[in-house]
């Protein structure tokens, strides 16, 4: 579960912006992994999303800071101990997709609360839907029991 004690903006930004490039990478290697094109087709709709969601993180902060973002190597104060990496077997990496959505929409809500600038609380607020949405549709795809690891058997047809 998330802690967040208090969090100033800038920070509550350049954590973000690394979640998002955590799931972005998170989801280019899960669409690597299954052997199901449909399944790869979400994880790839999903991996572009969090690169939209990067870049709004990145104009806010700009914004806010007056700076440009170039490069972000965070140390481990900007990172969300909580998201799981992404593993070799297809199926955990679907059931661990789930949990990481979960936890990003509870980190965006919990900030959202925590900022007094209007325009980031709305911004954090619309995150936390999006990765709700996120989750509603890895749920609503990937029913268990998950077979993302196994080839797609094809239907035979008679002539």
């Amino acid at each position: 579960m998330i802690k967040v004690q208090s969090i100033n903006s800038i920070d509550a930004l350049k954590m973000s912006i690394q979640c998002e490039m955590d799931m972005r990478e998170y989801y280019a290697n899960a669409a690597v992994i299954v052997k199901n094109d449909d399944a790869e087709a979400i994880l790839k709709g999903l991996t572009d999303k969090t690169d939209k969601h990067r870049q709004s993180l990145i104009r806010a902060y700009s914004r806010l800071s007056g700076k440009k973002i170039l490069y972000l190597k965070l140390g481990r104060k900007h990172k969300l101990s909580s998201l799981v990496k992404c593993d070799d077997d297809a199926n955990e990496a679907i059931r661990n997709a789930k949990k990481n959505e979960q936890e990003l929409k509870s980190f965006y809500s919990i900030i959202s609360r925590r900022l007094i600038e209007p325009e980031l609380r709305q911004l954090f607020r619309e995150l936390a839907m999006e990765h709700e949405q996120h989750y509603a549709l890895l749920e609503s795809s990937f029913e268990e029991p998950l077979h993302l690891d196994e080839e797609p058997i094809e239907a035979e047809t008679e002539e």
